[in-house]
């Protein structure tokens, strides 16, 4: 009798996903080995940028809120 294949496919796909987090692993080595620590002024720089965002973002939602509010006052009384 043949053997089935089903326990080859197992362990396959064991090796397939030991050999995805090795690979995973050597990119984040990669990353880590040329990263450094930003200078004063890219800090600053990308501390403003976000503010920026998150200010642009609470208007933009304060903005959508308002008028759904007064909206819902209406249809509601």
């Amino acid at each position: 009798m043949a053997e089935p294949k089903k326990n080859n496919s197992n362990e396959d796909k064991k090796i397939d996903k030991i050999e995805s987090i090795k690979t995973f692993l050597n990119q984040c080595k990669r990353v880590l080995m040329i990263l450094r620590r930003p200078t004063r002024e890219e800090f600053l720089n990308i501390s403003k940028v976000t503010g920026l965002g998150i200010c642009f973002l609470g208007l933009l939602g304060y903005i959508i809120h308002v008028p759904i509010t007064y909206l819902k006052g209406l249809i509601k009384p």
